[in-house]
């Protein structure tokens, strides 16, 4: 630091605490994901440590999404405050309607009054991070709103003028490239800040950074270059945050804590793997946990109520060892693991699936909550999930009126089948063994509706591939086992509108950060094209051919373009353009 340079002090701290959590579902259906531990201590207690060290005596929370428990954490910690002689202030700003990064200095203009403070997200993890306010000296320039820090870590999405250190996009074209930085979520900011704030409503800081930009005002990026940062913004990268540290992390979880204790198992448990289903998976020694979020599907809450009616049928599924309902979770029957199946392992599966599939006759099953009966708009809802998810999203094309007018005529076909209790994703992944038994699950989604669309999900799983001798002859057996030997007849209609389903399902699942569902594209439209023959649908089938020869290309250049990356790490050879970073293409 120049001599005579004074450092402004900054001694309050506003922590962004309100957040939904949304991609940290379903972990943040229990817990607000501040208060999710890592390493064994919650986020927000590392934040207000690293504060504490730069000399912060005066905090505010906000609070919205599951605000209760952000307010007992920030009661307990001014309690042991108390009692251990610190004089630190902290305090919670409860939003009833989330006000966003920057709507929430609103209510704390008073606070604020004319002094600095700081403004850090409350839900990352961040080590050895240097206080921006005495790291640089710019926050004592007139021209300087703000020093906030960067790390070229992350998604880098803002551009720093080299010379300067002044951010100038905070929204980069460039993403990742030379000049790219990524805001870590800490900033120390100067009151001049709430000229720039929309005065009510919901709105971000960064919006007020821009503004602050078109009226000559700067935020200094601070590069953080020893800094560790990580955003632990979804499932996965939480979970592998945590492996690096304590194998045990996760039992620090509220919902860990009480199924580990309800059923009496060790403090211990594993990561198994998450689902698309919104739920994942940890084994523990007296069984597996789930976690489910039922907000945006009900149907996981199901789960429990399903497995105690089709065990008391006879049908083969895991036993429900302990329902925490108010934390969404499960402690359910270790019941092994997948396996690839033997042509007896499916004789065994296709006479247990009719089983399950006569239960639609049971009268009691209509005292179960099911999902809603396939019927006309089910039917549609999946062709719409074809249409925008793989046709729209992976291959940048619309649905053919022919193979529209086909897919109705499929869906009408369907319908006139008899009604039976349908699993609704009766794939080989959701069997699973243990020696030479097995048990069925994933049946949260179970309904009403025709039984060959089961029986289509497992003989035209796009997971495992069977000849077509072995589809017939299986085929052939369910027939027998049902006493419906129409049913043969039906399948191919079944499973072109249950791959249609599938492929929509992928599509969706690749796009929002689950690429390896894309996988299954391939033999999934494989699969689409011998249904189609089957069933005689030339529309569909030529459709199938076109997407096999467009996914097929796009597999080869996926290949080929990782191999054709520059130093910024782009793909410079995607069917979208070029990245603009300079380097060869």
């Amino acid at each position: 630091m120049p001599a005579g340079v004074r450092l402004m002090k900054v001694r309050k701290a506003i922590v962004l605490a309100a957040g939904l959590g949304t991609r940290l579902r379903p972990f943040t259906c229990a817990t607000p994901k501040p208060l999710m531990p890592v390493w064994g201590e919650p986020m927000l207690s590392r934040i207000v440590s690293m504060l504490r060290g730069w000399g912060v005596d005066d905090i505010v929370f906000n609070a919205h999404c599951l605000h209760a428990q952000v307010e007992e954490w920030v009661s307990k910690y001014a309690r042991e405050a108390r009692s251990a002689g610190d004089g630190v202030s902290v305090r919670v700003s409860y939003e009833p309607e989330i006000l966003g990064t920057g709507g929430v200095l609103n209510p704390l203009r008073d606070w604020i009054g004319g002094e600095p403070f700081y403004l850090v997200n409350g839900d990352i993890v961040v080590e050895n991070a240097p206080d921006p306010a005495r790291a640089s000296h710019g926050l004592d320039r007139p021209d300087v709103v703000a020093a906030a820090l960067v790390s070229e870590m992350g998604p880098r999405t803002i551009e720093v003028e080299p010379e300067s250190g002044f951010v100038t996009n905070w929204k980069s074209d460039d993403a990742g490239c030379e000049g790219t930085f990524t805001y870590c979520g800490i900033a120390a900011v100067k009151p001049q800040i709430l000229d720039f704030v929309k005065p009510d409503g919901f709105s971000s800081i960064i919006q007020a950074y821009e503004s602050a930009m078109m009226q000559g005002l700067f935020v200094k990026a601070v590069r953080a270059d020893e800094m560790l940062w990580a955003d632990a913004g979804t499932v996965q990268s939480y979970i592998d945050l945590n492996r690096d540290g304590d194998d045990n992390a996760f039992d620090d979880l509220p919902q860990f804590r009480a199924a580990l204790e309800s059923v009496g198992a060790k403090p211990a448990v594993a990561f198994m793997g998450a689902r698309g289903s919104e739920r994942v998976f940890f084994r523990c020694d007296k069984g597996v946990i789930v976690v489910y979020d039922d907000a945006n599907r009900a149907e996981n809450g199901l789960y429990a109520g399903h497995a105690r009616y089709l065990k008391s049928k006879g049908v083969p599924v895991p036993d429900v060892l302990s329902d925490l309902v108010p934390l969404k979770t499960l402690v359910l029957e270790d019941a092994g693991e997948t396996k690839k199946m033997t042509f007896d392992d499916y004789v065994k599966v296709v006479e247990a699936l009719a089983k399950f599939n006569a239960l639609g006759k049971d009268p009691s099953v209509g005292e179960l909550s099911l999902q809603p009966a396939f019927d006309d708009a089910m039917w549609k809802w999946e062709r719409d999930l074809f249409r925008e998810h793989c046709l729209a999203t992976r291959f940048f094309m619309e649905m053919p009126e022919a193979v529209g007018r086909e897919l109705e005529s499929v869906a009408a076909r369907l319908e006139r089948e008899p009604k039976a209790l349908v699993h609704r994703d009766f794939q080989s992944t959701n069997v699973i063994w243990k020696g030479d038994g097995f048990k069925f699950i994933d049946f949260q989604g179970m309904r009403i509706g025709p039984a060959a669309y089961d029986l289509a999900s497992l003989l035209y799983d796009p997971y495992v591939r069977l000849s077509d001798r072995q589809r017939e002859a299986l085929a052939a057996l369910y027939a027998k086992v049902s006493g419906r030997p129409e049913i043969v007849a039906v399948l191919p209609f079944a499973a072109v509108q249950r791959l249609v389903q599938a492929l929509g399902a992928f599509g969706r699942l690749a796009s929002v950060g689950q690429p390896q569902f894309g996988e299954f594209v391939l033999p999934a439209l494989e699969n689409l094209l011998a249904a189609a023959d089957e069933a005689g649908l030339d529309a569909v089938g030529a459709l199938a051919e076109d997407l096999i020869a467009k996914e097929t290309r796009r597999r080869k250049e996926k290949s080929r373009h990782a191999e054709e990356k520059c130093a910024c790490g782009h793909d410079h050879g995607h069917e979208h353009g070029h990245c603009g970073c300079g380097g060869a293409s």
